[in-house]
């Protein structure tokens, strides 16, 4: 955990760790976490965008009966969401705590933003994951059931896709 720090030291989170893919062989998940961390190597600092996320947090923790922002190591992972090889990144609020309240979660879920090529995409999600199909990275969003035309308890997912200049989904907002 960082504690009101620079938001420069992020680490890469092994993929089916924060994907909640259970293994049960302790050597084979050492294995794979290992390989995930090999073929994209981690950050020495955070990209700029998601160091003003990090920041932007903290500002509105602070502003909050002088709150203090901890960073969990999942708030900012490296992934490809492109399909180009290349790690981009998300910003999950879920590694956000805030001394003074619960400022950045709630019932829809948290912010989790996508930062590609430096540019930040918002989603709001209560958890997600990427899954490679064929040559597409897919982000998948479990959002608030209300997407889907029902209430909260309603599960409902979100699948986006990186295409050409932005992210693509059916949903259109």
């Amino acid at each position: 955990m960082t504690q009101d720090g620079p938001a420069t030291d992020a680490r890469l989170t092994c993929a089916t760790e924060r994907a909640g893919v259970g293994v049960k062989m302790p050597w084979f998940r050492t294995v794979l976490c290992a390989a995930t961390i090999l073929a994209i190597p981690p950050p020495a600092l955070a990209s700029e965008a998601a160091t003003a996320v990090v920041d932007q947090a903290r500002a509105d923790c602070r502003a909050f009966e002088d709150g203090v922002l901890e960073t969990t190591d999942e708030a900012i992972t490296l992934i490809d969401l492109t399909g180009d090889g290349r790690p981009d990144e998300l910003v999950d609020a879920a590694g956000f705590h805030c001394s003074s309240g619960n400022l950045f979660c709630g019932t829809g879920g948290c912010p989790v933003t996508a930062i590609v090529d430096g540019a930040p995409t918002e989603f709001l999600a209560k958890g997600w994951t990427v899954v490679d199909w064929g040559p597409l990275s897919v982000l998948l969003l479990q959002v608030h059931g209300s997407a889907c035309g029902g209430t909260n308890l309603r599960t409902c997912v979100e699948a986006v896709v990186w295409s050409e200049d932005g992210f693509r989904s059916v949903r259109s907002e």
